[in-house]
């Protein structure tokens, strides 16, 4: 029930002709039944098929874009950001009720927005809004000391963004082994190879 009232809000504020374009099936009964003034939330005919659409691209800094064009409708984007699962033949996808749309990505699915330290215990938001406890233990450094975490109980990659890089690196220090992150009674070297993040 959740997931229609999100797409009645998306289809809604203009008719959004992207997310119609990516995902035309629910777009076209959702505004059928809002042209007939019905709740489409009562009456949503099956999906019974997957569809693929154009290109659709997320590049490092969470911008979305479709066929070269960038998504700027703020519930569009924000949906899509949740909407990120993993391929079955490798990559990523949109999964939208049962239609689903493959995507490419330029580096991770998702990005640290904001970091906070409460009682001691690091908090990051992302770019699907959602916020979670950062686990430390997955920290690592990439190209062009780009700092990523894995997320969603591991199973994403997560790239840091400039506020929250610049958040958490105010905990870092160094000794004679070199950096570590110190959040609280929390220590955690800085590596540098991916295989060591979990």
């Amino acid at each position: 029930m959740e997931f229609l009232t999100t797409l009645v809000k998306v289809i809604g504020q203009g008719k959004n002709l992207t997310f119609g374009l990516i995902f035309p099936s629910i777009y076209l009964g959702i505004t059928r039944q809002m042209d007939e003034k019905k709740d489409p939330r009562e009456e949503m005919e099956p999906i019974v098929e997957s569809w693929e659409s154009g290109k659709i691209f997320l590049d490092k800094e969470g911008r979305w874009f479709h066929e070269g064009v960038e998504i700027t409708h703020r519930l569009t984007v924000d949906l899509f950001s949740r909407s990120i699962v993993n391929d079955p033949d490798g990559g990523y996808r949109l999964q939208v009720g049962k239609e689903w749309a493959k995507i490419s990505v330029e580096d991770t699915p998702y990005m640290v927005q904001m970091m906070e330290l409460r009682q001691e215990q690091s908090i990051i938001r992302l770019n699907d809004q959602s916020i979670e406890d950062l686990d430390l233990k997955t920290l690592w450094v990439g190209k062009e000391n780009v700092l990523y975490c894995r997320v969603k109980d591991r199973e994403f990659p997560a790239r840091f963004l400039r506020p929250a890089y610049y958040q958490i690196m105010s905990f870092l220090v160094q000794d004679e082994t070199g950096f570590h992150l110190q959040i609280g009674e929390q220590r955690c070297p800085l590596r540098s190879d991916r295989e060591s993040s979990g």
